[in-house]
């Protein structure tokens, strides 16, 4: 009887220990949409705060750990302002692409925000990567890579991307809440890439709300005035 009494309490405890070790993205999140911009700019209020310790699980990773990388306690001083973008959004549909000379299409998109290596002594930037993808055969379409950062002591925003269309382009502009304005500074290319030169472009990030980011893309080429290239909305999908 003590041999199965032992193997019932056993049994028990496995399962409470398998409940508390359960991924950690199913069923944790934060209570409160402000969860994050507050740990954003002090970390320490996950531990003195009592509307963190009552709202923030997610974000303060009380039910699991967050890639470190997505972290925003970690964020540094000079990309606090930028910490709303941290993590990675996804438009599984609903991209727009149109242009006098391409015919119109719909894509979906992915796109990620993440923390530079705190080894790292050089300037403090997000690290950016995009892909986005054909939706009626799934392709790829275009992929970017690049940083974003800040200039100190302002809210001029910067970002430096490298296309596999043969590109390599400098975006700048103001921050402005939870909007970044970024208009081209300076365009690189391959000798031989067949598309049209680009004079310029306007590119927008807004925050909709806390789940919901939103890309506009405007572009000016040789042969053609500013106007609207590509537009789509993510749902954030990691960290929640």
């Amino acid at each position: 009887m003590l041999f199965y009494n032992c193997l019932f309490t056993i049994g028990i405890l496995i399962l409470i220990i398998g409940a508390k070790t359960k991924n950690p993205v199913d069923g944790c999140k934060d209570l409160n949409r402000n969860c994050f911009e507050l740990i954003a700019q002090d970390g320490s209020q996950c531990l003195k705060s009592a509307f963190a310790k009552k709202n923030c699980f997610m974000t303060c990773m009380v039910c699991g750990e967050i890639e470190k990388k997505y972290d925003v306690r970690y964020v540094p001083e000079l990309l606090k302002p930028l910490a709303w973008l941290i993590g990675i959004w996804r438009g599984e549909s609903g991209g727009k692409a149109i242009f006098p000379t391409i015919p119109i299409f719909t894509y979906g998109e992915e796109i990620e925000f993440s923390l530079p290596s705190t080894s790292l002594k050089a300037l403090k930037a997000l690290n950016y990567t995009a892909f986005a993808w054909d939706m009626n055969n799934r392709e790829e379409l275009h992929s970017e890579y690049g940083f974003l950062t800040m200039k100190s002591d302002t809210k001029e925003v910067a970002l430096s991307t490298v296309m596999n269309n043969g590109f390599v382009m400098i975006e700048q502009g103001p921050l402005q809440g939870k909007s970044i304005k970024l208009i081209l500074q300076d365009i690189g290319r391959i000798s031989f890439s067949r598309d049209l030169p680009v004079h310029g472009t306007i590119r927008e990030f807004r925050l909709l709300d806390s789940e919901t980011l939103e890309q506009r893309f405007m572009m000016e080429t040789l042969t053609h005035r500013m106007q609207m290239h590509t537009s789509i909305r993510y749902k954030k999908i990691y960290p929640k």
